[in-house]
């Protein structure tokens, strides 16, 4: 049974009717990652639906596609072992292909089996979501924990669905909305155990840190009162905030039953109560863990600051997205470049780590402003801020507008394709698309070290396709770590080279989502040990944009002279600015 569960939420759901048919439950959770050598985050809230569903004394059984060498073999043969009734699964638009591979997948198994999707693939649109997948009988909207004990209990009774609160029907009738869960220390905690949580710690350590330890998520708090464009919150408006004992019943618990090492705490506003700061920092120093955390920067105080660091935490990520005040107006940030710039120094006082990401692209965003960050960006390198582009997510505020402007005119087949970069800026597509492409090779040149002005980026751009050619004279060259904007860049500077049979992509992680998208350029992604192992590729291109990418490359060239001694080279494309041999 799961961990932690309360009268007060028992009083909460339906639980069983001694009368009515048992249904037999399988929780599926979809594939995250496709190869044994990857890792990935065990999804929180998906873990926390398939507890609130145990806590009823159903019968639930539960299933992690992860790391099966047959996936979906395996769910059918699970199927039809335990007499599945129902199939429930979920997760976000962007896993909208195997989602549905599980949705059709138990339909071919079993057609009479009743299939449940949710997340915020279908909080985000309903009615969309459920054309899309088609094979899904019914969605949940919002938070999953009270709706599915009663959707349950409805088909356990043949009731009426439709009636169910939080329910979507497979034609897209909307059910009347669920209120969200007002008190969060009522619910279970999350059925780790259920996902093969431990294994996942034995042999594939999800961390952020860097440092390899096995690191869980702790949920704080839920949703979000501020209304950023980009932004999508699937667990309601309404900010909650669990209270400190039954967050440290928690920490306690996964530290006693996992060895965590790591704690990733999820609350955008973390900072936002000083006293709860306090009795966290306080009561975490016992644990002698290491923790993150995220926040704006217009609430941080070096006091905070200093706590945290004093505790354990070992990293902050700021909000940023963008260094000009207009466009952070545009955005709904309610924040100001001064605030970000003060965060920023004041993490840097302290001693503590912090990062950040400027995303462009926003409704206002010209190649004025988008220099203006720049320019921002080139004067604080001691400040580890990424940059990126913002994505059109279903359920923003710039998926409604690309809608409303016909940039998405089939939502259904925009789900399908899960290509949400779009240009929803004052700029033309032309100019959006080449400063995207300019954009990364600044980026990926400056944190390299090389010192150059935005303006001659197209010359440079020219002089680095100059000794890239020049390779291609004498070397079989592979791009590791090959990702899709790295690839965009070096296609930008030179289609020749990328698509030349002389070169392959490498990455350790083919499937990663910074991966997604490659095969647009006619090839496919390996590992290291697919093409160096055996091949005749004696040069190693790096081309990592990241202030952080000097431990990437480091890592890179360990284990180049370790592992493939055939590779004679490793070029960091700054070097291109010169002749290479």
């Amino acid at each position: 049974m799961p961990e932690h569960i309360t009268q007060e939420f028992l009083d909460l759901i339906k639980l069983p009717n001694t009368n009515a048919q048992r249904l037999n439950y399988l929780f599926v959770m979809p594939r995250i990652v496709t190869r044994d050598d990857m890792t990935y985050q065990l999804p929180y809230g998906f873990c926390m639906v398939s507890s609130a569903l145990k806590a009823s004394g159903r019968s639930v059984f539960t299933l992690n596609l992860n790391y099966k060498a047959n996936p979906y073999d395996l769910l059918r043969q699970t199927i039809i072992d335990n007499s599945i009734d129902v199939i429930a699964t979920g997760g976000l638009s962007g896993q909208y292909s195997p989602l549905k591979e599980i949705t059709d997948t138990a339909k071919s198994a079993k057609p009479d089996v009743i299939t449940i999707v949710g997340g915020g693939i279908i909080t985000a649109e309903p009615d969309v979501a459920m054309e899309a997948l088609g094979t899904a009988d019914y969605g949940i909207i919002g938070e999953g924990e009270i709706t599915i004990n009663a959707l349950a209990y409805a088909l356990e009774n043949d009731e009426d669905v439709e009636l169910v609160e939080g329910v979507v029907l497979r034609d897209g009738t909307v059910a009347p909305m669920r209120p969200e869960v007002a008190n969060l220390d009522l619910l279970p905690f999350p059925d780790y155990d259920g996902f093969e949580y431990s294994l996942l710690l034995r042999d594939k350590l999800f961390s952020s840190s860097g440092v390899n330890e096995k690191t869980a998520v702790v949920t704080t708090g839920r949703s979000c009162p501020f209304n950023c464009t980009f932004c999508f919150h699937s667990s309601g408006k309404k900010y909650r905030r669990r209270s400190i004992d039954n967050i440290f019943q928690e920490i306690n618990w996964i530290i006693s039953n996992y060895d965590i090492k790591y704690i990733m705490f999820v609350d955008e506003l973390f900072v936002k109560d000083k006293k709860f700061v306090k009795e966290v920092t306080d009561r975490i120093k016992k644990f002698n863990v290491k923790y993150w955390v995220q926040t704006r920067v217009d609430m941080i105080t070096k006091e905070i600051l200093q706590m945290l660091k004093d505790s354990g935490c070992y990293e902050i990520t700021y909000g940023v997205e963008s260094a000009d005040n207009n466009i952070l107006k545009s955005m709904q940030k309610n924040i100001t470049v001064e605030q970000i710039e003060r965060a920023f120094n004041l993490s840097c006082e302290v001693g503590l780590p912090s990062k950040g990401y400027i995303i462009f692209g926003d409704l206002a965003e010209t190649a004025e402003t988008i220099n203006n960050s720049l320019n921002w960006w080139r004067a604080h390198p001691e400040f580890d801020i990424r940059l990126w582009w913002i994505l059109t997510f279903p359920g923003s505020h710039l998926y409604k507008v690309a809608c409303e402007r016909g940039l998405i005119s089939d939502r259904v087949q925009y789900l399908k394709n899960n290509d949400t970069q779009l240009n929803i800026s004052k700029m033309s597509d032309e100019q959006y698309w080449e400063m995207v492409k300019k954009v990364e090779l600044f980026q990926t040149l400056s944190t390299a070290g090389v010192n150059i002005n935005f303006d001659d980026i197209d010359d440079i751009a020219g002089a680095i396709g100059k000794n890239l050619n020049h390779l291609l004279k004498k070397h079989e060259i592979a791009i590791w770590p090959a990702t899709l904007d790295i690839i965009i860049v070096l296609n930008y500077i030179s289609s020749a080279f990328v698509s030349s049979n002389k070169v392959v992509f490498i990455n350790a992680n083919p499937n990663d989502s910074y991966v997604l998208g490659i095969e647009r350029f006619g090839k496919r992604v390996y590992t290291p040990d697919e093409i160096l192992a055996n091949s005749d590729v004696d040069t190693v291109l790096y081309a990592f944009g990241h202030r952080s990418s000097h431990k990437v490359y480091a890592q890179i060239s360990k284990m180049i002279k370790t592992q493939y001694p055939k590779v004679r080279q490793m070029i960091n494309i700054s070097e291109l600015l010169k002749k290479v041999i």
